[in-house]
């Protein structure tokens, strides 16, 4: 194995590695509620609610920003100031009893993300240019990791009842370590272009226009998160308020949506290396979503709940917005950055507004909360097709 890709792997390690963190620092705040609201002198639901507001605040701010400066001033640059930024919060908060510095301190995390993001991803395709949307894809696998990581590490903290600061400052010594080991790596060109099989960087037919199928890209961004946002957050309500499903089964519902969305991350990253083009992923996956829906919406049994649930992880939750982003990149391969900012700014105003919006619906007539989600599946399955067809007018197939 030549130094280039050893090089690459230990680069794609270190990012891996970030994203289990990242993962962590989005929910650590509600996770030690109880011991960070005492120590804020606030309650759980209206002041930490205001805390962890923060975050969405600093991610949708700097995200669009962030893409832009990457492109000019390089990726690891950015993936250093994310992990700054995290460790700010994760030795601060500890001893933190003012809740507006706490609100600040989770800005922080929300810009963290950003950094990390468009720091990132585009190091990913650029040291993978022939494997870009597997290398991509698994990233979900490394949130889902952390996800899961924390809630056993809270559970040890509350049971032997040790100080919750010293996971904080074990998050800090990780990220310190990934620092010094990301820091001799050296980063390839970030104007790298994605590749097909045969190597080729070379695809291109004629221009693609940023200001049309960049614009529907950057509009899936939106959708494709709003299609897993709806089910993941509102699942067990529909079950429960529509066929009365026990409450402690409902719940249980995400288990096996978390479940299918980490077997679909490595299955679909399988195949887009092997058989399957990521522009093919973008129409395919949401069609597959918009069907699991329909059937869920005129079939409100217990049985289409753990159905969809499961058919939702894996279509929707599996990678869709990664594919997503790749496919951009691929059209755009001298603004990866801004494409990484532009997406995700738009994938953050889906967890802005999806919880203020399905939550009205769902009083009228929680089947509409359900077509809603059906209406953001079947949009990302049009907005990918439009896309496609551009797509293969402007990039010669038989090189990618």
């Amino acid at each position: 194995m030549d130094n280039q890709r050893v090089n690459s792997y230990g680069i794609a390690g270190s990012i891996y590695a970030n994203y289990i963190i990242q993962s962590i620092a989005l929910i650590v705040i509600m996770q030690f509620a109880e011991s960070i609201s005492k120590q804020l002198n606030t309650d759980v639901n209206v002041g930490l609610g205001y805390v962890a507001s923060g975050i969405g605040i600093g991610k949708i701010l700097l995200m669009f920003v962030g893409g832009m400066l990457s492109d000019k001033f390089g990726r690891k640059l950015f993936i250093y100031l994310g992990m700054a930024c995290y460790i700010v919060f994760f030795v601060s908060m500890p001893f933190c009893h003012n809740i507006d510095i706490a609100f600040c301190l989770a800005i922080a995390i929300g810009i963290g993300n950003s950094f990390l993001d468009t720091g990132s991803m585009p190091a990913l395709t650029e040291c993978f240019p022939r494997s870009s949307g597997s290398a991509s894809v698994l990233i979900k696998a490394f949130i889902s990791m952390g996800s899961f990581i924390l809630p056993l590490i809270v559970g040890l903290f509350y049971k032997y009842d040790i100080w919750y600061g010293w996971a904080f400052l074990g998050f800090t010594a990780y990220l310190i370590i990934n620092a010094i080991n990301l820091l001799p790596k050296k980063f390839p060109p970030k104007d790298t272009r994605i590749k097909g099989n045969q190597g080729s960087d070379d695809y291109f037919i004629r221009k693609p226009n940023f200001a049309f199928e960049g614009f529907l890209l950057i509009i899936m961004g939106f959708t494709t998160t709003a299609t897993f946002v709806i089910i993941w957050q509102w699942l067990p309500a529909i079950a429960i308020k529509a066929v009365n499903m026990p409450t402690i089964e409902a719940k249980q519902l995400i288990s096996f949506y978390s479940s299918a969305s980490i077997v679909s991350v490595f299955i679909t990253a399988f195949i887009v290396k092997k058989f399957l083009k990521p522009i093919y992923c973008i129409f395919i996956l949401p069609a597959m979503s918009s069907l699991v829906l329909l059937l869920f919406y005129f079939d409100l049994s217990p049985l289409m709940c753990l159905i969809t649930a499961i058919g939702m992880g894996f279509f929707a939750a599996g990678g869709v917005l990664q594919l997503t982003l790749v496919v951009m990149q691929q059209m755009f391969p001298t603004r990866k950055g801004l494409a990484v900012g532009c997406m995700y700014t738009l994938s953050g105003l889906s967890f802005f507004i999806i919880p203020r919006v399905i939550p009205e619906l769902a009083e009228i007539n929680v089947s509409y909360a359900i077509l809603a989600d059906l209406i953001m599946a079947v949009m990302s399955t049009l907005l990918g097709l439009i896309v496609y067809c551009r797509f293969i007018k402007v990039i010669d197939m038989k090189k990618i």
